[in-house]
């Protein structure tokens, strides 16, 4: 996944990513890749106003480019 994150930053696509989020409507929250601060070997850490957080990519259930193209899908 660590890739994916990688190839979207160096090529500039944006994309939007759904995680599993205790605090989340339905547990799940959004996020963009403009959000992504930092792309880590075992997770993302994103900013969401003016705080940081870490995502951990166990966490990221779908990833989708802004033109609707899946490139992962883990929901059940």
């Amino acid at each position: 996944m660590k890739q994916i994150f990688n190839k979207l930053k160096w090529t500039g696509k944006k994309a939007y990513f759904w995680y599993v989020s205790r605090g989340g409507a339905g547990g799940e929250e959004v996020a963009s890749t403009d959000d992504v601060v930092e792309v880590g070997s075992e997770g993302l850490v994103i900013r969401v106003g003016s705080q940081e957080r870490y995502i951990p990519y166990h966490r990221i259930v779908e990833i989708r480019l802004e033109s609707g193209e899946v490139l992962l899908n883990r929901r059940k």
